[in-house]
């Protein structure tokens, strides 16, 4: 077993964990986060071991002497070198109550208890229990294999998400979830901050829904608020408790992280009468506040045992956002986060205040129903522009008392557009067009098929052939391709012939001050660009029906044409997104449209499943040499795609020579 040497300490107090600031001690392990990836040599210049590294951002554990790991504060590229903390555990007890006091049984009433849905708990560990169904695990501490908890604080939160032995009145909020137990602490309550990381990255790996972290720091940590991100960026709530006093109730203790982070939702704890436990931190970052005091929960051997804690409240709310995925499984994660604080019940001062958050946490308890189709859709076919495609004009109504927060235009099956008023416009080229309009409502709910709508664009008509010209001169010997040049591209540069390509073939371009920027994030914006520069398409500005991208966007040409050949789509609110970067899966989905790449291969990538994003693209594109993965295997779907990454593809999809064999 690992000896711990930190003198950082993360504290379990009244079931919550907590990191108190110290001063860095005499220490040999640390967490460093780079910029854009691990340096190596600069860990080794200051004979530095790496442990691990983490694999969702630019980390990793690294050993070595406090002083010279310490030097590396300020070096190019290094974001934040940390201790990697030690973390420890207390409890104390008292009764159950919270399943009542928050009328989770009229959700039950109504058929919502959880299933389908993941639930992580990143903490001691969960036991075995009669009232607990784990459907898997895994321990991230350095004495066991197993993800058994050895100290009861796991179990316990795990009974109050999804306790299930109804002749014991034991069930827990959502007691039909997937439940998941990822050790992170020992027997002890001790255990070290990657570890907690790393059970992050595995719950988030593993597709979780949700994951409840009864743990906190004092101290910001660049490496939990990063892994914290990603999970809110693909889709996981994240809960996390707010915090607990230690000593003297009388003053007020601030939110812990990662509570508050903005992609986590902080929970406070109550009493019966909805007082603010005394115990409990406060602070603008509280979202929701829910029972914690004197919970009783499944424990060690089979047992059960009375806990207090904001611990204890943080997976209260886990179970109820747990419900509400249940019910309405097509809503984001922040919109249910949002319909969530819409429908708790406000304790404090009118609105979001400091204790309570936007209030009692609430279950859903009443079905949904989708709204009713729209109505007379009728439209108008503009005039043939000069690459022979003609300006569509759609309208329609909605029936009277319906709440609609979206539209979704389909052209002859397919998306075409998502719109919030009752109007749609693209250009469409010659042909047979079906038409038909949905509603969608604030709970991701879509009504039945409009009545369709038929639109008819004729072929121009054939000109007359041209009078015959003057016989061809002999054509003159075409120029070799002139070397176009970056001041950040050298000629040691790895993708150096990539980029002389596309630049010379204007598919790409620089920078004002005449940089390329290689390992700047290529946006949606550039690779639609790329492509259509590519193909072919014209450069000319065209207004769209995205709201954030007018005809003055550099890019507003190619990408009203993009969306109407069904390469990319926009987002649900009615954005394009234009300067969000594109990760290596989406990169592979919107290449595979544009180029129609959509052959079958065999997998050969460990992190790609038929349920990744451009899943057959990914594999077409690697089976003909256009994309690779990393030497372990792994090809990282969800990785930001550089500037340099993407010309490579782009280079070997336009040169078959230029392929990897």
């Amino acid at each position: 077993m690992r000896r711990f040497l930190f003198s950082s300490v993360f504290i379990l107090l009244a079931t919550l964990v907590f990191f108190h600031p110290q001063a860095y001690a005499e220490t040999d392990e640390f967490i460093l986060v780079f910029q854009e990836k691990v340096d190596t040599k600069l860990i080794e210049e200051v004979d530095g071991t790496i442990a691990e590294q983490f694999s969702l951002f630019p980390g990793a554990v690294v050993e070595g002497e406090r002083d010279k790991i310490l030097s590396l504060k300020g070096k190019p590229g290094v974001v934040s070198i940390e201790s990697n903390r030690e973390i420890q555990l207390e409890t104390s007890s008292n009764r159950n109550w919270g399943i009542q006091h928050l009328g989770i049984p009229r959700a039950w009433d109504v058929g919502y208890t959880g299933k389908g849905v993941k639930v992580a708990v990143i903490d001691t560990g969960i036991a075995d229990h009669p009232a607990l169904r784990i459907a898997g695990g895994v321990s991230m501490v350095d004495y066991t294999t197993s993800y058994q908890d050895d100290n009861g604080h796991g179990t316990h939160s795990a009974g109050i998400i999804a306790g299930n032995l109804p002749g014991q009145n034991t069930l827990g909020v959502a007691h039909n979830v997937e439940l998941y137990a990822v050790k992170s602490l020992d027997r002890q309550g001790n255990g070290r901050l990657s570890d907690t990381i790393r059970g992050i990255e595995w719950a988030i790996e593993k597709g979780v829904d949700l994951i409840n972290l009864s743990l906190g720091t004092e101290n910001h940590s660049f490496a939990l608020k990063g892994v914290v991100d990603s999970a809110y960026e693909q889709g996981i709530l994240v809960v996390a408790a707010a915090g607990n006093k230690k000593d003297n109730y009388s003053v007020e203790k601030p939110v812990d992280y990662p509570a508050r982070y903005d992609s986590v939702i902080a929970v406070s704890a109550v009493d019966q009468q909805n007082r603010i436990a005394p115990f409990s931190a406060t602070g603008n970052e509280i979202e929701f506040a829910a029972p914690g005091v004197r919970i009783n929960s499944t424990y060690l051997n089979g047992s059960y045992k009375d806990v207090s804690g904001t611990s204890m409240a943080a997976p209260f709310v886990t179970g109820v956002l747990a419900l509400y995925k249940e019910a309405y499984p097509h809503l984001s994660a922040e919109d249910i986060r949002t319909l969530a604080q819409e429908q708790a019940i406000d304790l404090g001062p009118q609105g979001r205040d400091r204790q309570f958050g936007y209030g009692l946490i609430q279950p859903p308890t009443e079905p949904i129903t989708p709204p009713a189709a729209p109505e007379q859709v009728s439209g108008e076919v503009g005039q043939q522009q000069s690459n022979h495609t003609s300006f569509i004009s759609l309208r329609w109504a909605q029936p009277a008392n319906e709440t609609v927060k979206e539209y979704r235009v389909y052209r002859n099956g397919a998306l075409r557009g998502i719109v919030q008023e009752p109007r749609f416009h693209e250009y469409v080229r010659p042909g047979v067009h079906h038409y038909f309009i949905t509603a969608v409502n604030r709970y991701g709910m879509e009504s039945p098929k409009s009545k369709e709508f038929i639109v008819v664009v004729q072929e121009p008509k054939p000109t007359e052939p041209p009078e015959p010209a003057d016989p061809p001169k002999e054509e003159e010997p075409k120029p070799e391709r002139p070397e176009v040049s970056f001041t950040d591209i050298g000629d040691d540069f790895w993708a150096k012939q990539y980029v002389s390509f596309l630049a010379a073939e204007r598919i790409i371009g620089g920078y004002e001050d005449g940089t390329f920027k290689p390992g700047a994030n290529v946006t949606r914006g550039q690779a639609v660009a790329m492509i259509g520069r590519s193909l072919g398409w014209g450069e000319q500005a065209s207004s769209t029906s995205f709201s954030d991208v007018d005809e003055n966007h550099f890019a507003s040409g190619y990408i009203a044409q993009a969306v109407e050949l069904g390469v990319i789509s926009g987002f649900p609110d009615g954005r394009f997104r234009p300067n969000a970067p594109i990760t290596r899966a989406q990169m592979a989905a919107i290449i595979g449209n544009a180029f129609e790449l959509r052959g079958h291969a065999p997998s050969v990538f460990t992190d790609v499943s038929p349920h990744t994003t451009g899943y057959r693209e990914i594999l077409y594109l690697a089976d003909l040499g256009i994309v690779t993965g990393y030497a372990d295997g792994t090809y990282k779907p969800s990785s930001h795609m550089t500037r340099a990454q993407f010309t490579v593809i782009m280079s070997r999809i336009l040169d078959e020579s230029l392929r990897t064999k």
